[in-house]
Order: structure tokens, then C-alpha cells, then sequence
């Protein structure tokens, strides 16, 4: 099937879809599995890149829904240990009486059903990497344990004497803001400034609304692919509906979004406004942004910021512009003349 921009008109294609969705993967991002192309995305993904090689510990901060494992897998990809293993563990997807066990492991009899010694994740991650997701829901017993090993490089298993040592990088996230809870007892300061030797924000959805449009392209082009649902693109008025939600859930809430979306496509093969659903209307209390959106000029401004960083990073060359962007030097010519933003005749 045939994926024409051209019909309907107020619809954006599979070929823009899936040209987001390239570009989406542009110098910035690419090594990271991350998408977009605002200054925020952009920024993230050099300050991955810049830490990724230390060994010291990384704060990622962010909402819920932002990605966090995503920007740590993406640090550890990224490090000097890729090849080691990367361990992540929940503190909210477990009891606290498992927690202890589960990190640091346990010996045999060292409590009811432990039937035989087990090493738990810190040693599991040996020689590569930890990731401590949701560290502020980390009791107090189980805080004070992790200082000892981020101090001292050693674990001792539940029940067993011995001390361990293990070569792990810790990277830790919250979404909770931990100086708070270190002003409110509730979180150990010296654990807090072991974590926070380096801090990684990243920005929720609400702040890199432009983009959406890459992030729906990607969704939409991996959901297509792997569910074999013939979606043959968006129309305007669903992918502004999209750009003017507040996204509370961030990006995991926009991938449900569109998920939902792919399973009750229009006869014709579009998401529409309807397949979005009740919450996208200005009704049942959806969250929208006040002032109109024209996703055109957003389309433009976009198009316009690739070809931008693209002349800067090669020193206003438009040959070398042109190939790190994936066309022809007479291809970015015409872009520049349709975009009216730049002098296409300049050298």
C-alpha cells in the first residue's frame, strides 16, 4: 500500500512519518535510542555523552515516564565497561523485606527459605553496571547498606561475614526531589551526596512539545512494523491534539497514547482524531494548551533547526551539511529556497 501525503491533505504520510522518524536519529541521539530534536533532547544527549566515560556515580532526575532507564542504558552503552553487564532493580517493584537479599545477596539458612547461598545484583553487575531506579523509596536499613558498598567498593551477603569486593558503577533516578527528603529525614545526606556526585536532569514532555512529531513518527512507524497494523499515517488535527496535551505520564503516557490509537484506525488507515480517543477532546478534563497550533509552522521550524545545526556543525559548508543530513548538496538547496530562512545561494 502506497503512503501519499497527498491524500488526505490535512493528514501527515508514511514518507514524513518515516523521515521523522530518520531524522529523529540525528547526530544528537542517535547512539542512544532517544528522539527528538529540541534544545532540551539536544542538550541531554551531549551531557550523556560527556559523563558516560567517568566512573563516577549519576543522579538521573526525571518524572515518572520520562525515560530514565532509557538515558542510563544509554550511559552505560556509552561507558568504558559496554561489554559488562547492566543490572537494573526497581525499589518500588519489590517488598522491603526482599530488597536486602535481592541487592546484596544472601547465605544459606540466613532466613526462611534461603536454601542455599545467592549472590544478589551487586555482584551480578560485576565489571559493569547498576542501575538503582527509584532510589528514594530505598528504606533506611537498605541505605545504610548501600553507603558501605559506594564507600568501601565491598558487600557483605545476608547472614554471611565475608566481605565482598565488586567493581560496579552505580547510576541511581528518582523523580522525587531528594533534598527534600534529606531536609524531612526521610533519606540519608551522606547516601545523598555519594549518589550526586554528577546530576542528569531530564526535561518532562511538557517542555519539548515540538518534539512530538518525531516521537509520534517513531512510535507509530515501530508499531506498524511490529504489530503489522497498516497505519498509513496521522491526520493534523489528531497530531495537534497530541502537541497540545500536557502529558503528565511523559513519553510512556504519549507511546499508550498512540498504542490505543494504532488498534482503532480510521477505514482508510489514518489515526484520527477519534482514534485518540475522549481524553484528546477539549472535554473529560483533557489538559490542553491554550494557544493555537499550527503544526506546518512547527514542521518548518524543525526542518529549519536540523539544517541550522547541520551548516554550523560544518562551518556553513553546505556539501558536508548536506551528507551528515542524508541528501544531496542540490536536495538542502531547495530545502533552504522552500524554507526561506537562509540565503540558498551563499556558499
Amino acid at each position: 500500500m502506497g503512503w501519499e501525503i497527498a491524500s488526505p491533505p490535512d493528514a501527515v504520510g508514511r514518507s514524513t512519518l518515516e523521515q521523522l522518524a530518520r531524522e529523529g536519529y540525528g547526530p544528537y541521539a542517535e547512539s542512544l535510542g532517544l528522539v527528538g530534536a529540541s534544545p532540551g533532547i539536544r542538550k541531554l544527549g551531549e551531557r550523556i555523552r560527556a559523563l558516560a566515560k567517568s566512573q563516577a556515580t549519576v543522579l538521573i532526575l526525571g518524572e515518572t515516564g520520562t525515560g530514565k532507564e532509557l538515558v542510563a542504558r544509554g550511559l552505560h552503552a556509552l561507558s568504558l565497561r559496554p561489554n559488562g553487564p547492566f543490572i537494573p532493580h526497581n525499589f518500588g517493584a519489590i517488598t522491603d523485606s526482599l530488597v536486602e537479599s535481592e541487592l546484596f545477596g544472601h547465605a544459606r539458612g540466613a532466613f526462611t527459605g534461603a536454601h542455599a547461598d545467592r549472590a544478589g545484583l551487586f555482584e551480578v553487575a560485576d565489571r559493569g553496571t547498576l542501575f538503582l531506579d527509584e532510589i528514594g523509596d530505598a528504606s533506611p536499613s537498605v541505605q545504610s547498606r548501600l553507603l558501605r558498598v559506594l564507600q568501601e567498593g565491598e558487600l557483605r551477603r545476608v547472614g554471611d561475614s565475608r566481605a565482598r569486593r565488586v567493581d560496579v558503577r552505580i547510576l541511581a533516578a528518582t523523580h522525587r526531589d531528594l533534598k527534600t527528603e534529606v531536609s524531612e529525614g526521610r533519606f540519608r545526606a551522606d547516601l545523598f551526596y555519594r549518589l550526586h556526585v554528577l546530576a542528569l536532569p531530564i526535561p518532562p514532555l511538557r517542555d519539548r512539545l515540538d518534539d512530538i512529531p518525531l516521537l509520534a513518527a517513531h512510535v507509530l512507524a515501530r508499531l506498524s512494523r511490529r504489530d503489522r497494523v497498516p497505519v498509513r499515517g496521522i491526520r493534523e488535527d489528531a497530531l495537534s491534539a497530541l502537541v497540545e496535551h500536557t502529558w503528565p505520564g511523559n513519553v510512556r503516557e504519549l507511546m499508550g497514547a498512540l498504542e490505543r490509537a494504532c488498534h482503532a484506525l480510521d477505514p482508510s488507515g489514518w489515526v484520527t482524531l477519534r482514534s485518540l480517543g475522549e481524553s484528546f477532546g477539549r472535554d473529560e478534563g483533557a489538559v490542553v494548551r491554550d494557544r493555537a497550533v499550527d503544526l506546518k509552522e512547527r514542521t518548518r521550524a524543525y526542518e529549519a533547526g536540523l539544517i541550522r545545526s547541520a551548516l554550523e556543525e560544518h562551518g556553513g559548508n553546505k556539501a558536508g551539511a548536506a551528507r551528515s543530513l542524508g541528501i544531496t548538496r542540490q536536495g538542502l538547496w531547495k530545502k533552504m529556497r522552500r524554507l526561506r530562512a537562509f540565503d540558498p545561494d551563499s556558499p
